[in-house]
């Protein structure tokens, strides 16, 4: 077995990781990209990210997000499904949902485009 390292080379090997962490952050990766990368929490992550200083939203319950609800319901009225809205947004489908239901827009029925076939029958000679 090969020992671990010292603690000076542990806490080299983080502070060497952590500066990889913050620039990939900075590069534009997304956390839930550099948790996985990492093999970290996402929760840590975002803790780390912030302790380094990196401009990390807060997320979790009740965290209120900018989202521009015309936009929104612009993206849905012309045909984009709720799924393909909140992916559009990076906003879970219950909250696109319930921004929808909030501001009363109707509804499409469920079951995702339905395409209708035609049948042409010939005429029998």
């Amino acid at each position: 077995m090969e020992p671990i390292g010292t603690a000076s080379q542990l806490a080299e090997e983080r502070t060497q990781r952590n500066a990889r962490l913050l620039a990939a952050w900075n590069y534009g990766k997304p956390i839930v990209e550099l948790a996985r990368e990492f093999d970290l929490s996402l929760s840590w992550t975002g803790t780390l990210l912030r302790k380094l200083g990196a401009n990390v939203p807060k997320t979790g319950r009740r965290i209120k997000c900018q989202l521009d609800d015309s936009a929104v319901v612009g993206q849905y009225e012309s045909g984009s499904t709720v799924r393909e809205v909140a992916v559009l947004n990076g906003m879970s489908y219950g909250k696109i949902y319930r921004l929808l239901q909030e501001v009363g827009v109707s509804r499409r029925p469920r079951g995702g485009r339905v395409v209708i076939a035609v049948r042409h029958e010939t005429a029998s000679s």
